[in-house]
């Protein structure tokens, strides 16, 4: 009886060839490619046709690379998007000491864009994943910007040095869709004065946040975290944290009227003594309770909130005469486009205003 001859590297169907130059070899199970590799049956998801074989053959030639990384221990040892990216999380919270709603903003990202979690965290894994995220996805451009924002911080954690899963690349850069400025609509002076009129008997603490907002150009969200502590009234300026550049500080500078309403949010703290200018500990409550007020008073214009007195003070800046890289400064904005784009559009109202007056 004659020996059955054992193949080593068995030929691939007709369809494709693999490439000489990658380890291992590949062969057809079922419908669908695999790589055979220092024992084990690799499966690459492509089907068994020419194209399959080509994108088979590009498929292993970065996933070989990353395997063996690995076993020389350049690489950390492979392990799934879900257990990596519960790491990343344990990390952030640990070590950066991130808010529960920066916890929020992470698995929300992570859970939109990366719909096989169990998958090995791998180059070729988080291409494909965000590559069907974008062509299955319904979302606006503006929320898909978000969820990729989030996931290029987890990929960038992934990356460094210090974890080495994946190789360092911009995974979701060429996905992001274009951004478009919106500047959201400002409160004129009267419905700022009916406003917090109608506050001043029903939420005092609500009537002195639209006053704060109006009278400083404070973000509402920074202002909800500021302690009594970093009010410097003896230089009429307020210390805040720079969220984007960790470790910069920025001051939020008072004009008497301002010092005025913060001595009388300072007596408020007293009452609560718990250290912080405002009771909020997020601006969901407070945008409710303006939101009620708007549709009360019939002001509601959509798009607006509380950003809209932010918005009001820097159209009172330009409408006195200051020029734009003050009102940058005094507004701390981080590009000087942001700050032009709001020139232009209270320009186009001062001329517009010009123009009913001139031309009855």
């Amino acid at each position: 009886m004659k020996k059955k001859k054992s193949v080593i590297n068995p030929k691939p169907n007709q369809a494709g060839v693999m490439r000489n130059d990658l380890p291992g070899y590949m062969k057809v199970r079922g419908n669908k490619i695999s790589v055979r590799y220092k024992g084990k049956d690799i499966a690459t998801g492509f089907p068994n046709t020419k194209i399959g074989w080509q994108l088979a053959n590009e498929w292993w030639a970065v996933r070989s690379k990353e395997l063996q990384a690995i076993e020389i221990g350049e690489k950390a040892a492979e392990d799934s998007i879900e257990n990596i990216f519960k790491k990343f999380l344990d990390y952030k919270q640990k070590v950066n000491k991130i808010t529960k709603k920066t916890l929020q903003y992470y698995i929300t990202g992570y859970k939109a864009v990366f719909g096989e979690p169990q998958e090995i965290l791998s180059e070729s894994s988080i291409k494909s994943q965000i590559k069907h995220f974008i062509e299955k996805t319904t979302i606006s451009d503006n929320s898909i910007n978000i969820y990729l924002r989030s996931v290029a911080g987890f990929l960038a954690w992934a990356a460094d040095d210090e974890q080495n899963y994946i190789p360092n690349k911009k995974y979701v850069a060429k996905y992001k869709r274009p951004k478009v400025v919106k500047v959201k609509p400002p409160y004129a002076e009267d419905e700022y004065n009916e406003l917090v009129s109608y506050f001043n008997t029903s939420n005092y603490e609500m009537s002195l946040l639209l006053q704060f907002l109006w009278h400083t150009g404070s973000r509402c969200g920074e202002a909800l975290e500021i302690k009594t502590s970093d009010i410097d009234l003896k230089n009429n300026r307020i210390l805040i944290a720079n969220k984007i550049f960790k470790g910069e500080q920025e001051y939020l500078l008072l004009t008497e009227q301002a010092v005025n309403i913060v001595n009388q949010l300072v007596e408020l703290t007293k009452k609560r003594n718990d250290g912080k200018l405002f009771s909020w500990k997020e601006t969901r409550l407070p945008n409710r309770c303006l939101e009620r007020a708007e549709n009360n008073l019939g002001l509601k214009i959509e798009g607006r909130g509380l950003h809209g007195f932010r918005r009001g003070f820097a159209d009172r800046l330009f409408e006195n005469g200051l020029e734009i890289p003050e009102v940058q400064e005094i507004m701390r904005h981080r590009e000087i486009n942001t700050t032009i784009n709001h020139y232009k559009t209270t320009k186009q109202r001062m001329l517009l205003d010009k123009m009913n007056e001139k031309l009855k």
